[in-house]
């Protein structure tokens, strides 16, 4: 089943469960990570969407890297726009729909949204039709447990089926294990893991497409 819903992320925006678990400071670090492999100056002046842009928080990162741009912030959750809007509407606009209510832009960044959609797809091919370049970033080779927000898991072949296209898999802050917990929970118990015929662990990477 499949609890990616408009009612589940309206509750979990509105509840202030998203910013509790480190919503927010993930997004951050999320945008900070993929910047450097977005293939655009800092005198683009077209229009750039976030795709699944949750509280907004990475909208201030693509401001000042990119100043001159026209931003667009779209989300599926109703809250979670309104608080986008009374955060960051200075900077921005911002639209709450799914993915036929986004326009025609140059740029569309989709940062962690497509691990959680069923018809990422279908979705993928009406993005690339909305957009000159479609940067798509998810977990790399995730373990999926049943029942998480987490559906879909992907490959560097994954959307060879859609578009050739271009990637690259990179370790995020917001998402790769880093010091003394990489150290003790991925590669010092693995050491047990393997001794007790367990499933072995591997280091969280991220996965960044990119169509033109």
């Amino acid at each position: 089943m499949n609890i990616n819903t408009k009612e589940y992320w309206d509750q979990r925006f509105s509840s202030g469960n998203w910013e509790k678990l480190d919503g927010r400071s993930q997004t951050e670090d999320f945008a900070l990570e993929q910047i450097q492999y977005i293939n655009l100056t800092r005198e683009f002046c077209g229009t750039i969407l976030d795709f699944g842009c949750g509280l907004g928080d990475a909208i201030p990162i693509y401001r000042k890297e990119f100043p001159r741009a026209k931003l667009i912030g779209l989300d599926l959750s109703e809250s979670g726009i309104q608080i986008c809007k009374a955060r960051y509407v200075d900077i921005a606009e911002f639209i709450q729909g799914d993915y036929l209510s986004v326009p025609k832009v140059d740029v569309i960044i989709a940062s962690n949204v497509f691990e959680h959609l069923s018809n990422d797809l279908e979705i993928s091919r009406h993005l690339l039709a909305m957009c000159h370049d479609l940067y798509i970033a998810v977990p790399y080779k995730e373990y999926i447990i049943p029942n998480t927000e987490h559906i879909n898991t992907y490959d560097e072949c994954y959307f060879n089926k859609i578009k050739p296209c271009e990637w690259v898999v990179y370790n995020c802050k917001g998402w790769s294990q880093t010091g003394w917990y990489l150290f003790y929970n991925i590669y010092f118990k693995n050491i047990g893991r393997f001794i007790l015929g367990k499933r072995i662990i591997k280091r969280n990477k991220q996965i960044l497409f990119h169509f033109t």
